[in-house]
């Protein structure tokens, strides 16, 4: 099954598409030289820094203030653009005063639905960084066992060798593997160094800050009081990303709807043209959006089925960790023995984690669809 986790690229990505609906706003990102003067860090904090951080969320703010001011000077509720039902014919003054009034409207309307979703893709994006810190670190502190174990192992290996008791071969392929888990630990102390870099982008701090995340993640399973097919009707009629398309999609049969007397016939056929599309679009958005909301229903259902046998796992390593430890007090099995039922169980423990992890951020897309991404 493919990884759960969302990058901050993809979420970020799925953000900026809304700019392409704006046209006004443009997404950016300001200068992030605040030190943070504190030890620990938790997720609402967190999403309150980055809130505030965020350029594109004052720049949409600004937006709905202009476009505000704009339509009531335009528009005092007493005029309203023709019906999409039928085409309207009007002089290209009329027609000119009517498209500014429901363009604005559009503006408006895009501002807002682009705020909601540039905070919750804002959410999607710390609790991802919130998830890789923790899930890294938790590796690292696995791996860094494994390789102290590993060590001994090799120098249990070197005697071994130098009595005829292992080849020479074989203690350079020991030797090699242990090489490759120090590696191991230094490029995994790099992505976590690379995922707080993102995060204090994010929260709009320097770089170079480090702190505890404090991500208290329950693991609480997917529960549905309605059928998939009801679920994925309500998520299609508000999910934000599907409506700003249909808004594209009003523009576009307003345009072809509502004509000025020297509207040429090419010029018609074309606006008509282009609300076909619009529509065409817009169906296979939703299409697309239900293909992406269903394979997250099952994902999460997979991950639910893979806890159950983690779990069955983990009960299994500690009862071996307990035969082990009584035999290990009696003498009958070494230290490293001991060692390596410890590692087994910490090993499963850490698939917990990483299932706890994965399934808490799919159940936040799968909730919050407008930042859950197209199906492939």
């Amino acid at each position: 099954m493919k990884k759960c986790f969302l990058s901050v690229s993809k979420i970020i990505s799925v953000v900026l598409c809304v700019s392409v609906l704006m046209g006004n706003v443009v997404f950016g990102a300001e200068k992030k030289d605040k030190i943070l003067d504190i030890k620990t860090l938790d997720y609402e904090t967190a999403v309150d820094m980055a809130i505030k951080s965020d350029s594109s969320l004052k720049k949409i703010a600004d937006q709905i203030d202009v476009t505000l001011k704009n339509r009531e000077d335009m528009f005092m509720g007493d005029v309203r653009p023709g019906s999409s039902s039928q085409l309207v014919v009007l002089s290209a003054q009329r027609l000119a005063y009517l498209s500014g009034i429901h363009s604005l409207d559009a503006s408006y309307r895009i501002s807002e639905i682009t705020e909601d979703v540039t905070k919750i893709g804002i959410r999607a994006a710390v609790k991802n960084s919130f998830s890789t810190i923790t899930l890294n670190q938790s590796k690292l502190e696995l791996l860094k066992k494994n390789y102290d174990l590993q060590r001994q192992l090799l120098a249990q290996a070197t005697l071994k060798n130098q009595v005829g008791m292992m080849s020479k071969k074989d203690l350079q392929d020991l030797d090699r593997q242990t090489q490759q888990m120090a590696e191991q630990i230094r490029q995994l102390q790099m992505s976590i160094d690379n995922a707080y870099i993102a995060l204090n982008d994010l929260i709009g701090v320097a770089p170079e800050d480090r702190y505890e995340i404090i991500n208290d993640v329950e693991y609480t399973p997917l529960e549905m009081n309605m059928s998939i097919d009801m679920y994925v009707s309500r998520k299609l009629s508000t999910d934000q990303s599907l409506q700003m398309q249909q808004i594209a999609v009003e523009n576009a049969e307003f345009s072809a709807k509502t004509i000025s007397l020297g509207t040429t016939g090419s010029e018609h056929r074309t606006s008509e043209l282009e609300a076909t599309n619009t529509a065409r679009d817009y169906k296979n958005a939703k299409e697309s959006k239900e293909k992406s909301i269903r394979e997250a229903y099952i994902q999460l259902q997979q991950l639910e089925s893979m806890r159950k046998n983690l779990l069955t796992d983990l009960e299994k390593a500690k009862s071996d960790l307990e035969k082990v430890t009584v035999n290990y007090n009696v003498g009958n099995v070494t230290e490293i023995t001991l060692k390596q039922a410890g590692l087994a169980v910490d090993s499963i423990e850490n698939s917990l984690l990483e299932n706890t992890l994965n399934h808490d951020l799919l159940m936040f897309t799968f909730d919050n669809t407008c930042v859950l991404g197209s199906a492939s």
